[in-house]
Protein backbone atom coordinates (compact mmCIF):
# COMPACT_ATOMS: atom_id res chain seq x y z
CA UNK A 1 0.00 0.00 0.00
CA UNK A 2 2.76 2.03 1.23
CA UNK A 3 4.55 4.67 -1.79
CA UNK A 4 7.89 5.14 -2.43
CA UNK A 5 7.81 8.85 -2.33
CA UNK A 6 10.08 10.68 0.13
CA UNK A 7 8.76 10.56 3.89
CA UNK A 8 8.45 13.91 5.66
CA UNK A 9 9.45 12.75 9.30
CA UNK A 10 6.99 16.05 10.08
CA UNK A 11 4.13 14.14 8.64
CA UNK A 12 5.01 12.11 11.44
CA UNK A 13 2.18 11.99 14.00
CA UNK A 14 0.73 9.75 17.63
CA UNK A 15 -2.31 10.81 18.38
CA UNK A 16 -3.20 9.08 21.97
CA UNK A 17 -4.95 8.44 25.14
CA UNK A 18 -3.92 6.25 28.32
CA UNK A 19 -4.20 6.03 31.92
CA UNK A 20 -2.52 9.62 32.62
CA UNK A 21 -5.31 11.55 31.66
CA UNK A 22 -8.52 8.93 30.85
CA UNK A 23 -10.28 6.70 33.23
CA UNK A 24 -10.43 3.12 31.99
CA UNK A 25 -14.44 3.56 31.22
CA UNK A 26 -13.39 5.99 28.70
CA UNK A 27 -10.55 4.31 27.33
CA UNK A 28 -12.42 1.06 26.85
CA UNK A 29 -14.38 3.35 24.29
CA UNK A 30 -11.89 3.73 22.08
CA UNK A 31 -10.16 0.24 22.36
CA UNK A 32 -9.51 -1.92 18.94
CA UNK A 33 -9.60 -5.38 18.54
CA UNK A 34 -8.42 -7.15 15.79
CA UNK A 35 -11.38 -6.70 13.45
CA UNK A 36 -11.69 -3.01 13.92
CA UNK A 37 -7.75 -2.89 13.00
CA UNK A 38 -8.22 -4.77 10.19
CA UNK A 39 -11.11 -2.44 9.36
CA UNK A 40 -8.94 0.63 9.71
CA UNK A 41 -6.27 -0.47 7.46
CA UNK A 42 -9.04 -1.41 5.02
CA UNK A 43 -10.23 2.46 4.92
CA UNK A 44 -6.87 4.09 5.30
CA UNK A 45 -6.32 4.79 1.89
CA UNK A 46 -9.62 6.46 0.88
CA UNK A 47 -8.00 8.22 3.83
CA UNK A 48 -4.74 9.14 1.83
CA UNK A 49 -3.00 7.03 4.55
CA UNK A 50 -0.73 4.33 3.38
CA UNK A 51 1.64 3.79 6.87
CA UNK A 52 0.11 3.36 10.16
CA UNK A 53 0.16 1.22 13.33
CA UNK A 54 -2.37 1.23 16.23
CA UNK A 55 -1.27 0.16 19.89
CA UNK A 56 -4.35 -0.67 21.58
CA UNK A 57 -4.09 -2.20 25.15
CA UNK A 58 -5.81 -1.97 28.64
CA UNK A 59 -3.47 1.54 29.48
CA UNK A 60 -3.67 3.27 26.46
CA UNK A 61 -5.06 3.42 22.48
CA UNK A 62 -2.45 5.24 20.49
CA UNK A 63 -2.89 5.41 16.70
CA UNK A 64 1.13 6.30 15.09
CA UNK A 65 1.21 7.07 11.33
CA UNK A 66 1.76 9.56 8.45
CA UNK A 67 -0.45 11.74 7.67
CA UNK A 68 -1.34 15.79 6.66
CA UNK A 69 -2.80 16.19 9.89
CA UNK A 70 -3.39 14.39 13.18
CA UNK A 71 -7.12 14.67 12.58
CA UNK A 72 -7.23 11.96 9.72
CA UNK A 73 -5.74 9.85 11.76
CA UNK A 74 -8.06 10.63 14.65
CA UNK A 75 -10.95 10.59 12.58
CA UNK A 76 -9.98 6.88 11.06
CA UNK A 77 -9.16 5.46 13.85
CA UNK A 78 -12.73 6.49 15.63
CA UNK A 79 -14.64 5.14 12.40
CA UNK A 80 -14.17 1.63 14.63
CA UNK A 81 -14.60 2.67 18.09
CA UNK A 82 -17.90 3.49 20.24
CA UNK A 83 -15.68 6.70 21.35
CA UNK A 84 -16.27 9.66 18.81
CA UNK A 85 -12.70 11.59 17.71
CA UNK A 86 -14.49 14.84 19.35
CA UNK A 87 -14.16 13.30 22.87
CA UNK A 88 -10.90 10.96 21.47
CA UNK A 89 -9.57 14.87 20.51
CA UNK A 90 -10.43 16.82 23.70
CA UNK A 91 -8.43 13.68 25.39
CA UNK A 92 -5.56 13.24 23.60
CA UNK A 93 -1.61 13.62 23.55
CA UNK A 94 -0.58 14.64 20.05
CA UNK A 95 3.19 14.28 19.05
CA UNK A 96 4.86 15.82 15.64
CA UNK A 97 7.92 14.65 13.95
CA UNK A 98 10.44 14.21 16.54
CA UNK A 99 8.17 14.26 19.64
CA UNK A 100 6.09 10.99 18.41
CA UNK A 101 9.56 9.75 17.70
CA UNK A 102 10.47 10.00 21.48
CA UNK A 103 7.45 9.22 22.25
CA UNK A 104 7.45 5.39 20.65
CA UNK A 105 11.14 5.27 22.23
CA UNK A 106 9.83 6.34 25.97
CA UNK A 107 6.49 3.72 25.18
CA UNK A 108 9.03 0.55 24.25
CA UNK A 109 11.52 1.42 26.82
CA UNK A 110 8.38 1.68 29.54
CA UNK A 111 9.42 5.01 30.90
CA UNK A 112 5.27 5.81 29.86
CA UNK A 113 3.71 2.77 31.47
CA UNK A 114 1.75 2.70 34.67
CA UNK A 115 4.39 1.15 35.93
CA UNK A 116 8.34 2.17 35.02
CA UNK A 117 9.96 -0.28 33.13
CA UNK A 118 6.85 -2.66 32.28
CA UNK A 119 8.58 -5.22 29.98
CA UNK A 120 4.94 -6.64 28.23
CA UNK A 121 4.98 -3.35 26.55
CA UNK A 122 7.22 -4.15 24.28
CA UNK A 123 5.25 -7.19 22.88
CA UNK A 124 2.00 -5.24 22.39
CA UNK A 125 3.84 -3.24 20.35
CA UNK A 126 5.43 -6.13 18.25
CA UNK A 127 2.06 -7.23 17.49
CA UNK A 128 0.30 -4.15 16.30
CA UNK A 129 3.67 -3.53 13.97
CA UNK A 130 3.54 -7.21 13.04
CA UNK A 131 -0.16 -6.53 11.81
CA UNK A 132 0.06 -3.42 10.13
CA UNK A 133 3.03 -4.92 8.44
CA UNK A 134 1.35 -8.18 7.39
CA UNK A 135 -1.15 -5.84 5.74
CA UNK A 136 1.38 -3.75 3.68
CA UNK A 137 1.18 -1.12 5.91
CA UNK A 138 4.62 -0.13 7.68
CA UNK A 139 6.73 1.87 5.22
CA UNK A 140 10.24 1.81 5.03
CA UNK A 141 10.93 4.09 7.90
CA UNK A 142 8.28 3.01 10.49
CA UNK A 143 9.91 -0.36 10.20
CA UNK A 144 13.41 1.01 10.86
CA UNK A 145 12.09 3.05 13.63
CA UNK A 146 10.47 0.19 15.25
CA UNK A 147 13.70 -2.20 15.31
CA UNK A 148 15.50 0.70 16.80
CA UNK A 149 12.80 1.33 19.22
CA UNK A 150 13.19 -2.86 19.65
CA UNK A 151 17.07 -2.86 20.09
CA UNK A 152 16.81 -0.18 22.52
CA UNK A 153 14.16 -2.00 24.58
CA UNK A 154 16.32 -4.72 24.41
CA UNK A 155 19.57 -2.95 25.47
CA UNK A 156 17.79 -1.25 28.03
CA UNK A 157 16.03 -4.45 29.61
CA UNK A 158 19.53 -6.34 29.74
CA UNK A 159 21.53 -3.52 30.57
CA UNK A 160 19.51 -1.71 33.45
CA UNK A 161 17.53 -2.41 36.37
CA UNK A 162 14.44 -0.66 34.66
CA UNK A 163 12.67 -3.55 34.29
CA UNK A 164 13.75 -5.50 37.24
CA UNK A 165 10.75 -5.10 39.36
CA UNK A 166 7.22 -5.62 39.16
CA UNK A 167 5.39 -6.33 36.06
CA UNK A 168 1.37 -5.39 36.41
CA UNK A 169 -0.16 -3.03 39.07
CA UNK A 170 -2.45 -5.84 40.40
CA UNK A 171 0.80 -7.94 41.54
CA UNK A 172 2.22 -4.37 42.62
CA UNK A 173 -0.60 -4.14 45.00
CA UNK A 174 -0.23 -7.50 46.09
CA UNK A 175 3.60 -7.10 47.13
CA UNK A 176 2.87 -3.73 48.53
CA UNK A 177 -0.07 -5.64 51.13
CA UNK A 178 2.05 -8.54 51.89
Amino acid sequence: MHTNQSINISNLFIAGINYKKTDAATRGLFAINSDQYGNILKLAPSCNIDSLFILSTCNRTEIYGFAERPAQLINLLCTQTKGDSQTFTSLAYIKQGNNAIEHLFNVGAGLDSQLLGDYEIIGQLKQAVKFSKEQNFINCFLERLFNNVLQASKTIKNETQLSGGTVSVSFAAIQYIK
